[in-house]
């Protein structure tokens, strides 16, 4: 009897303890991560309950009749990433949730329908989209961006490509990947980006000093390249091109594969190898331009919305023939090249890589951490390491004729420290600082006079921007940046050069000893370099914009302009620097009108940019000595005026049509392009107002024209015809200078070196045929691609490829490519 007496009792207690706990209530606010700002109707879910509670107005929501336990709850609302959250309750309970409400972030793209300017901002600024770059997969990053309205390219050959953003190229023009400023000796003219275009998701083209966390110093504009997006999900993707050209008789195949996790794991590894024989013009091989590249890039990180680490290594090695009739013995050897129209040397086709030639190899390591705080924004700690050693192989005999002429490792520490505050509808604040230290080492051991000498270096800066949305249709920001920029080098001059001009009086106390016919020097020069840039965006209506854009930029001479001194093997040419040259200044003038209505898209481009004291190489001469008599090209200064404007427009001719997809066999109406006509137009004029003459080295204008039909005749299939008109430069400076040299019958003959003059107009014609195979979410699967660059086998010289004087360009070129995305 006691016994059933204690369960009575012992249930009875339970009852009114269940009864009791399952009183408790959970409730609390819902708020935007950023500002802090109540989120109505977000939805909390909870799992054991099976039951859903939505905020009000002011963002609180209120769960009744909880009992004491462990509990499970989904939080949601729309355009914010889901939050699962476990609470304990046991008693009344407040819980105040965030939500990511910004959660475009997470994404980190910007979808662009083809290649124009990327409005979000007042910089000029346009974005390739990884279609385009999947399409050069096979050839240089200069290649691809050609395509951007107002980018050209300065070529030594076909292998080594810089771009020309607006008539500027080299140490003016930043290219950054994966937020690190790419350092691997830009000072060169034949000094090709060490970058692999495959491993990009897409590639920004800012056309002015605007991206001011980069540097203050991008006098041209910056090119941004973006990897692979991180996607919140338990997925594995990625893709694998097969490219074949019969001009050089190689081709190119690269891989890539990211593996994410919902957790916020993830890693990405892409892998890029290209091989090609001597190209071919039209009527003669191109002896000794073949090329061999190999690159990789690893990544491995964590991230979640509120923080992240990541590390990622970089690695690029290519071997480059130069044309080996450019290789010339004297100017004499220049005048019966210029005068014959083709080159001196023409062998049978090959592969081998024989000298003149270019090795380089660059590693790059980058570390980053970031962690959101909420209410104010994003910080990133950055951390990079860059090594580049370039070689470049002369023509020699005996013993050296396997030793490097040129052999130099860059070294490069980066640090950065970076600020976004976006925690204001209105306003957005960005600030940061960062310092590079770089040793330059040339190999002293090369058996000939170190083109660069050895140098320290120290760059230390910071950077503070804003941008402030008005209303909808109105947005300005602003922009400033200081750095402070030194370098000490340590140096050998000829003591008559050192003497002739006038050195030895200005810069006394740079020397330090005189040995032989040398005189050693510690030069240690400081620059106090400032920038700033602040512009406005004003949309009429939907489909109407106009932006304009003031900036200031200051960049100091690299070391290729105030020390070079000695010859250049890729070109066979004496290249001089100047130890005296200031800072340039840049002051640029910049809009841009912009309508898409209909089935239009038009945009205007115009700019102005003044900059003093602007370093440009020119030809001055020649120099005698113990190899023969060669060109000597030499930096000099002057106050310069660069003007032009970029234009494009599209014109797109639509249909409708229904289509079913699975799984559910809905249907679908569409509305796709069927026939796109489009045209960009670039110019650019360039003026010495010193001296009252044209600048050197100036993209003359050109005309790009292309037609695209789209499933016409089966649905996947493209069809692509471009014609690319380029005008003779009309507007360019007198530097042919006269030579005497020993004809083959012993007599002297002078002879003016035309080296002046720019090449003819021309006309190429292109073809692209593309076919693609979509998978069930109607994204391309497998893609095939044949494409024809100039049909006509055109003979043409470019004004902007320093082996004009040589060589034609490639003649007709027929590029297969297969694409698989998985």
């Amino acid at each position: 009897m006691f016994k059933y007496l204690l369960v009575v009792i012992f249930m009875a207690t339970v009852a009114m303890c269940t009864a009791q706990d399952c009183k408790n209530t959970l409730k609390g606010k819902i708020t935007d991560f950023h500002n802090n700002k109540p989120l109505e109707l977000a939805q909390v879910y909870v799992e054991e309950q099976e039951r859903t509670y939505t905020s009000n107005s002011a963002g609180e929501y209120q769960v009744n009749n909880l009992c004491t336990g462990v509990y499970h709850l989904i939080v949601t609302h729309i355009d914010c990433d889901k939050k699962s959250i476990e609470v304990i309750v046991n008693q009344d309970k407040i819980l105040n949730i965030t939500l990511e409400h910004h959660i475009n972030e997470l994404d980190e793209v910007q979808v662009v329908a083809d290649v124009h300017d990327d409005h979000a901002t007042t910089q000029n600024a346009t974005r390739i989209d990884k279609e385009l770059i999947q399409k050069y997969s096979g050839a240089t990053l200069g290649d691809a961006l050609e395509t951007v309205p107002g980018v050209s390219s300065l070529k030594t050959g076909q292998g080594v490509v810089k771009p020309i953003v607006h008539g500027l190229y080299g140490s003016r023009i930043t290219i950054v990947n994966n937020g690190v400023r790419l350092q691997d000796q830009e000072w060169g003219t034949e000094h090709a980006p060490n970058i692999d275009p495959n491993t990009a998701s897409s590639i920004r083209v800012i056309k002015g000093s605007s991206a001011l966390r980069y540097g203050g110093d991008a006098v041209g504009g910056t090119i941004i390249i973006d990897p692979a997006r991180i996607i919140s999900k338990d997925t594995i993707m990625g893709n694998a091109i097969l490219t074949g050209q019969s001009n050089g008789r190689g081709g190119a195949i690269t891989a890539g594969i990211q593996r994410y996790k919902k957790s916020g794991w993830y890693q990405q590894a892409n892998i890029t190898f290209k091989r090609l024989g001597d190209f071919e013009a039209p009527d003669y091989i191109l002896s000794n331009t073949g090329s061999q590249t190999a690159a990789t890039r690893l990544a491995v990180g964590y991230k979640q919305f509120e923080y992240g680490l990541s590390a990622e290594y970089n690695f690029y090695d290519t071997e480059l023939g130069i044309l080996r009739a450019s290789h010339i013995g004297n100017t004499a050897d220049l005048v019966r090249s210029i005068n014959s129209g083709e080159p001196a040397i023409i062998n049978e086709f090959t592969y081998d890589i024989d000298v003149p030639k270019q090795e380089v190899i660059h590693h790059q390591v980058a570390l980053n951490a970031f962690k959101r705080f909420r209410n104010l924004g994003k910080f990133e700690l950055n951390y990079q390491y860059q090594l580049n050693n370039r070689k470049e192989f002369d023509v020699r005999r005996g013993a050296l004729s396997e030793r490097a002429a040129l052999d130099i490792d860059l070294k490069t520490h980066n640090f950065q420290g970076y600020l976004n505050i976006d925690a204001s509808d209105k306003w957005n604040h960005e600030l940061g600082v960062d310092a590079v230290l770089q040793t330059n080492s040339p190999d002293a051991t090369t058996g000939v006079r170190r083109l660069i000498p050895d140098y320290n270096s120290i760059k230390v800066g910071g950077f503070l921007g804003t941008q402030y949305q008005f209303t909808d249709r109105l947005m300005i920001e602003a922009g400033a940046r200081y750095d402070h920029y030194s370098i000490d080098a340590k140096k050998f001059y000829i003591t008559s050069r050192w003497e002739s001009l006038g050195y030895d009086v200005r810069f006394a106390q740079f020397e330090r000893f005189r040995e032989s016919i040398q005189v050693y020097t510690e030069p240690e020069l400081d620059f106090d370099l400032f920038a700033f840039s602040s512009g406005v965006q004003y949309s009429f209506k939907d489909h109407f914009d106009i932006t304009f854009n003031v900036s200031h930029s200051q960049r100091a001479p690299n070391p290729g302009e105030l020390f070079s001194e000695g010859l250049h093997h890729a070109l066979a040419t004496i290249e001089i620097g100047r130890l005296e040259l200031n800072k340039e200044v840049s002051n640029k003038i910049s809009a841009s009108f912009h309508a898409n209505y209909n089935n239009w898209d038009v945009e205007l481009a115009p700019y102005y940019n003044r900059i003093n004291d602007f370093i440009q190489l020119v030809p001055n001469g020649v120099q005698l000595t113990n190899r023969g008599a060669f060109a000597v090209y030499e930096y000099e200064q002057l106050d310069a005026v660069l003007a032009g404007v970029d234009i494009s427009a599209s014109y797109h001719i639509k249909r409708k049509e229904t289509i079913k997809r699975t799984p559910y066999n809905r249907t679908i109406n569409l509305t796709k392009n069927w026939i796109s006509l489009g045209a960009q137009f670039s110019y650019v004029y360039g003026e010495d107002v010193k001296n009252d003459k044209p600048l050197i080295d100036i993209p003359p204008a050109q005309l790009l024209t292309k037609i695209e039909i789209e499933d016409v005749f089966t649905e996947g299939l493209q069809v692509e015809i471009a014609n690319q008109q380029v005008w003779k430069q009309n507007r360019f400076p007198d530097n042919d200078y006269e030579i005497t040299y020993a004809a083959d019958n012993g007599n002297a003959v002078t002879e003016t070196v035309e080296i002046s003059e720019s090449p003819d107009a021309y006309n190429l014609w292109d073809l692209g045929l593309a076919y693609s195979i979509k998978s069930q979410n109607n994204k391309p699967n497998l893609s095939f691609r044949l494409q024809v660059n100039n049909v006509l086998s055109t003979k043409y010289r470019d004004y902007l490829n320093r082996q004009r004087f040589y060589a034609d360009e490639i003649g007709r070129n027929f590029i297969a490519q297969i694409l698989y995305n998985f």
